[in-house]
């Protein structure tokens, strides 16, 4: 019998309930990063951007969002995972009142600054709270709602922004309606956690154990929430016998090797994400249709497609995947099937013209973001919530997001540089080597995480199996 049959109607709505909040961090973090990408067509001719000018709109929100990683990563370790979700919402809400309101292109880069600090803070906590809070047979599942809110998010920000852009798109300043709209999810995740729980293996490792236990026996059933609360408190006894909290979090990391190793891996395996190329479509789709061939308008609504694929293959690899395959098979198949793509979409740049290249490129590139958010897409966010060790989870989640965003912040600020100068075909021919290079690394060096409790998983690493 599994967990949720064992669940009462309250305990499972409670659990579904807390899940949900949290996910609004997810689905700002994609309605953020994907809002701009129909904004930048009205942006460029009203702030009169450049191919250079408009990968720094667009990377210096990752910078911020590198920052806001590695500092929540720290910040959610000491307020808690709830309390520093309710302090991002109000970093999210006036994030976007500034950069809809940007009188000139330097307060635009501050409120887009700001929103990427928010956007990695809430990457970090986000998942780490669903993950601690989810039993070990639906863990996998619920902490990839996180990555279905992310690209929801996405698919909103093009089909709103679609909308706007077909009612409004003659007037010089579209795109301040379309940033407008950031504020509505930041106000939804305000409301939501204020009424949300905090994490119960965070509240025992702070030594409040009987609000943990409490929060357990609200989603769990007595038994069960018994027995994981048992599990907790030993394995932080167990991290107390060893002296890990006795000492300093950066000291513990470097003069612990099984730890090291994992940080090392976390970050290796954060970073790889970001080559895959899916946000080059997911931030620059309607300036690439618009590049093969389509009109402005045309563009604009056909981006729409990769948002919907991108759900979709987010809610099939969630719903029927993540539970049924291992966490490595399910990667490995996803690299090699994205780097087939980019080679046919290289192949079609490079022969094919007019709008058959323009829908050809279209169609592959939305395929290709089905892929890749249907495999390994939403279990980049599920090994790292899995990974490391609860002493240190906030800090190495931290740790490893910076390192994600900052190739994130690269890659987006190469593209159009890359584009501009070589073309599509060849940009697509470099994602495609990394892609294959890249299953070595999973093949060699990442651990299975899959159909263990964390504890079990913290045991068996400590242990270098």
């Amino acid at each position: 019998m599994t967990l949720v049959m064992d669940l009462n109607m309250q305990q499972r709505k409670r659990l579904h309930q807390i899940t949900l909040v949290a996910t609004f961090g997810g689905l700002l973090f994609g309605y953020d990063t994907g809002v701009i990408n129909g904004a930048f067509t009205s942006l460029k001719e009203n702030m009169a951007l450049t191919p250079t000018t408009e990968g720094l709109v667009m990377s210096v929100l990752l910078v911020g969002a590198a920052i806001g990683s590695v500092c929540g990563g720290r910040l959610a370790d000491y307020f808690g995972r709830r309390k520093y979700l309710l302090y991002l919402s109000f970093v999210f809400f006036f994030g976007a009142l500034i950069s809809a309101l940007s009188p000139n292109i330097t307060v635009l880069l501050v409120a887009r600054f700001l929103l990427g600090y928010a956007v990695g803070g809430a990457s970090v906590t986000a998942p780490t709270f669903i993950s601690e809070v989810a039993p070990t047979e639906m863990r996998g599942k619920l902490t990839g709602l996180n990555e279905v809110a992310i690209v929801i998010g996405q698919l909103a920000a093009f089909a709103i922004n679609a909308f706007i852009g077909f009612i409004w798109g003659e007037q010089p300043n579209v795109w301040r309606y379309m940033l407008i709209v950031q504020a509505i999810p930041a106000t939804s995740l305000l409301i939501g956690m204020w009424r949300a729980p905090e994490s119960p293996r965070w509240l025992v490792s702070k030594n409040r154990r009987e609000e943990a236990l409490a929060i357990l026996k609200q989603i769990r059933p007595p038994e069960r929430a018994i027995k994981e609360f048992e599990d907790i408190v030993t394995l932080i006894s167990i991290e107390a016998e060893k002296k890990l909290h006795s000492k300093g979090s950066l000291s513990v990391i470097f003069n612990t090797p099984w730890i090291l190793k994992l940080i090392l891996i976390g970050i290796a395996w954060a970073a790889l994400q970001q080559t895959t190329g899916v946000n080059v479509i997911m931030y620059y789709g309607t300036e690439i249709l618009r590049t093969a061939g389509f009109s402005e308008r045309t563009s604009l609504i056909c981006n729409v497609l990769n948002g919907v694929f991108s759900v979709g293959g987010m809610i099939i690899g969630v719903a029927f995947l993540v539970d049924r395959f291992k966490r490595k098979t399910l990667i490995i198949a996803g690299f090699a099937l994205m780097a087939t793509l980019h080679l046919i979409i290289a192949g079609v740049d490079y022969t094919l013209v007019g709008e058959i290249k323009a829908t050809a490129i279209w169609l592959l590139g939305a395929l290709f973001v089905g892929v890749m958010q249907g495999t390994m897409g939403f279990l980049t966010w599920v090994v790292l919530a899995e990974l490391f060790p609860l002493k240190f989870r906030g800090l190495s989640m931290g740790i490893s997001v910076f390192f994600m965003w900052i190739m994130n912040a690269i890659v987006s600020y190469l593209f159009p540089v890359l584009q501009a100068k070589f073309g599509l075909g060849p940009v697509f021919l470099i994602f495609a080597v990394i892609n294959y290079l890249a299953i070595i690394f999973v093949v060699t060096a990442l651990p299975e995480t899959s159909n263990k409790s964390l504890e079990q998983l913290e045991e068996e690493l400590s242990a270098g199996r």
